[in-house]
């Protein structure tokens, strides 16, 4: 079968290797001149930089552990237990938040607690705003939350879904936060993402590399048709296809094809996103991977520490660096001069190395996500020889090896 994948970012890398594996004729189309999407990496002066936010592997699905490092060997990766912390009144608090209680000052601490144990009161809320306050308690959402959720979203949180958080986010037991509280051991408290994979060399640049190895890719290759014909898909007025695999962001795929229904692209108008500037910058060596910064006295929501990915991001002894997050329109780099408004001080921002801004960075699952994305999937399903796939062509908040099983179960299909 001749097969079209649009985009070369984790899920379309993916299914094109798995297709072309399987005997298929792939061709990878790719708007930049590199791939990886999402994941690629950077080398700035010798410094390691992800600037699209760090992209990290682990999964609960050893098919997908398997084949990554059936592509890219496990002895070329770091194995890294997660040291996350959370900047809290001017404390590194360990993260996940309500299972560190006994890391807060003794009043705020017995009010978490107090406030959490009587959580989870009455009907579930069906919005995201509410439904914090109503697990996790008013002072837990006071104080990290809510002022946290806010910031990553920049959108209303009452205006959200609640379906999306499942395996997103640290959903304890009420018995398991006072476990923690008299355990007062971090490294027992458990939380998604608690260990992972990063590559010892390259970035996580190199595995998307070893993926495309050996695949048909054509880079700086912008989609701007897609049109059915007598003999299948034609891609930008030049080739046919029997079959399309976009990955591209819906909004550039409804101006592309021009056969889509207008209910649906008013579905795909209304979905709902953010953007990103991430912002590398020098400061001292660390071994936090990454900072949560829930305080609004600071624009910067939170900072990945490349130099704590991999031995081999930084070749100054003793500098560390960071990848400080801005959602929102494109941020003015220039402002960090300023040191205030930005960064809490006691992080020791040096200087600026590089920036990126992240048109497509984070789906965001408002309350009419789901009917909307109903809609626009049950008009490709009707499709023939056509499939969406990955956070932005099938609009889904996934993670890197969420996106890779979708992958298989597309090549499983084809």
């Amino acid at each position: 079968m001749k097969i079209a994948v649009l985009g070369a970012g984790v899920s379309g890398l993916s299914a094109a290797r798995l297709l072309k594996d399987k005997g298929h004729d792939v061709t990878v189309y790719e708007k930049e001149s590199t791939v990886g999407g999402l994941a690629r990496s950077r080398y700035v002066d010798g410094i390691l930089y992800d600037p699209h936010g760090g992209h990290i592997l682990n999964s609960k699905k050893p098919e997908v552990m398997d084949w990554a490092f059936s592509v890219l060997p496990k002895e070329k990766w770091q194995y890294t237990a997660r040291n996350a912390k959370i900047y809290f009144n001017g404390k590194y608090v360990s993260y996940p938040f309500e299972l560190s209680l006994c890391e807060l000052d003794i009043d705020d601490a017995v009010n978490c607690v107090h406030d959490f144990i009587l959580a989870q009161n009455g009907p579930e809320p069906d919005n995201f705003r509410d439904w914090l306050v109503w697990n996790f308690g008013q002072s837990i959402a006071d104080y990290y939350m809510l002022p946290y959720n806010e910031k990553i979203w920049a959108y209303p949180l009452e205006q959200m879904e609640t379906k999306w958080m499942q395996g997103k986010m640290p959903l304890p037991s009420k018995k398991e936060m006072i476990h923690s509280m008299l355990l007062k051991d971090p490294t027992e408290r458990k939380m998604p993402h608690s260990t992972f994979y990063y590559p010892i060399d390259g970035g996580i640049q190199s595995f998307m590399n070893a993926i495309a190895q050996g695949l048909n890719i054509r880079c700086n290759a912008e989609i701007k048709t897609i049109s059915k014909t007598e003999k299948g898909w034609t891609v930008n007025q030049s080739e046919t296809y029997d079959h399309v695999i976009s990955t591209i962001p819906l909004p550039v795929l409804g101006k592309v094809m021009t056969e889509i229904p207008d209910v649906v692209k008013d579905c795909i108008a209304d979905l709902k996103y953010n953007s990103l500037t991430t912002v590398l910058f020098e400061c001292p060596e660390t071994d936090i991977t990454w900072l949560y910064i829930p305080s609004k006295e600071y624009r910067s929501h939170r900072v990945g520490y490349q130099s704590a990915l991999t031995p081999h991001a930084n070749p100054k002894p003793g500098m560390g660096a960071g990848a400080l997050e801005i959602i929102g329109n494109r941020f003015d780099v220039s402002e960090l001069d300023k040191k205030e408004g930005i960064l809490p001080a006691e992080l020791q921002y040096r200087q600026t190395l590089d920036s990126e801004f992240t048109e497509y960075a984070y789906v965001i699952h408002d309350l009419h996500y789901r009917e909307n994305i109903e809609t626009v999937k049950g008009y490709f399903n009707t499709v023939e020889g056509f499939d969406l796939l990955g956070r932005w062509g099938a609009w889904n908040y996934k993670n890197m090896d969420l996106c890779i099983s979708d992958a298989m179960e597309i090549a499983k299909k084809l």
